[in-house]
């Protein structure tokens, strides 16, 4: 997966990109019927995704096949683009009216577009993180001082996280600590964490699938004050969620989405499976597919009856913005608040999180692989 999670709003032009729509609604659902009479008389919806559906994307991809779109009354259009900011790019220019996007780039966007809101963030907790080789003497990122630090490139997805993990330390970036650039998770990095070159690597838990799945163990030293940083959020603007019919639209996409989470809570093979048959190049090797799969369920959490799906606090939205503004990528006046904790997006998530859970469990346990 690349580094689209903190990846600033880029330059591209709708001409660049080929988008790739697929309608909602295939394969059984807890209310057959309904399914079927959905693709008459159904709402038109359209939801962009910064990159191609696939594992990380379990929960979409399940509801989206299993019907639960279509059980809300949406005929909806997935259109995978290129890269978050393209997503936010579109929302800002009124193009879309919702979009999935790394929560990076929504902040960036939210201070250009004050009009912005979040309401739900998949997951909703950091997915960068520090790593040591198992047994090694670093146990801490304060360790690091006078060490050698790797990351994937200069300006990568996890810089942000990198710096705000070595201020908390008290630790300057090429001055306590040194960073050295060793690419994505592949034999190079491999062999630099192997041989001392590096006495820690940051990345995304994705990349480090590929590591942990040929059987390679690791510590996460990430401070926890950062896990409150989102990964990838829905997105859409206050205008939308102010027009009835369109907020409709956001609670029903939310709330596919939150069933197609408790599915997979239910019967993660299942849902593995339904990833696998619609994408099967995501599934050739299958000892990976399975460790990435684990690791998406791991960091995205379990769908829990008692919160908000999804929902991210104003500490951590705060957070967010304090490590961005930090970091150089946007100059502080984003609102927290208003941007994803206010109350329009609280009432919103209360009522998309209200889903028949019993039912979607109870569908969950008859599929078979």
């Amino acid at each position: 997966m690349n580094k689209h999670v903190w990846a600033a709003v880029s330059a591209a032009t709708a001409s660049a990109l080929v988008l790739a729509g697929c309608s909602s609604g295939s394969g059984s659902s807890p209310s057959s019927e309904s399914a079927t009479a959905a693709v008459d008389g159904a709402t038109p919806a359209t939801l962009m995704l910064p990159f191609p559906r696939g594992i990380f994307w379990t929960p979409l991809m399940v509801a989206e096949e299993q019907g639960y779109f279509a059980d809300q009354g949406l005929d909806l259009s997935i259109e995978e683009a290129d890269g978050s900011g393209f997503v936010t790019q579109q929302l800002i220019a009124g193009n879309v009216d919702f979009g999935f996007s790394g929560a990076a780039s929504a902040v960036v966007a939210a201070e250009t577009d004050p009009n912005i809101r979040i309401p739900m963030c998949y997951p909703a907790s950091n997915i960068f993180i520090i790593v040591t080789p198992e047994g090694s003497d670093v146990a801490s990122v304060a360790d690091l001082r006078g060490k050698t630090l790797g990351i994937t490139e200069a300006g990568g997805g996890e810089e942000p996280i990198v710096n705000a993990a070595l201020a908390e330390s008290g630790l300057t970036p090429n001055g306590d600590v040194t960073l050295l650039p060793i690419g994505g998770a592949g034999p190079q990095s491999l062999t630099a964490l192997q041989d001392g070159t590096v006495d820690a690597y940051a990345t995304s838990f994705a990349d480090l699938a590929t590591f942990t799945a040929a059987g390679n163990k690791f510590t996460d030293i990430t401070p926890e004050s950062l896990n409150v940083i989102p990964g990838d959020c829905l997105v859409s603007t206050a205008a939308a969620l102010e027009d009835p019919a369109k907020r409709e639209i956001a609670v029903k996409i939310a709330r596919a989405f939150a069933m197609g989470a408790a599915f997979t809570d239910a019967n993660p093979e299942g849902a593995l499976d339904i990833v696998c048959k619609t994408v099967p190049e995501e599934c050739t090797d299958m000892n990976y597919a399975q460790v990435y799969f684990d690791e998406v369920r791991r960091y995205a959490g379990s769908y829990d009856p008692a919160t908000p799906y999804g929902a991210v606090s104003a500490e951590g939205w705060q957070t967010t913005v304090d490590v961005l503004t930090d970091s150089g990528v946007i100059k502080g006046s984003a609102d927290p608040v208003a941007m994803g904790s206010g109350d329009d997006i609280t009432s919103l998530q209360q009522e998309y999180s209200e889903i028949d859970l019993p039912a979607v469990q109870e569908h969950a346990q008859q599929y078979a692989p």
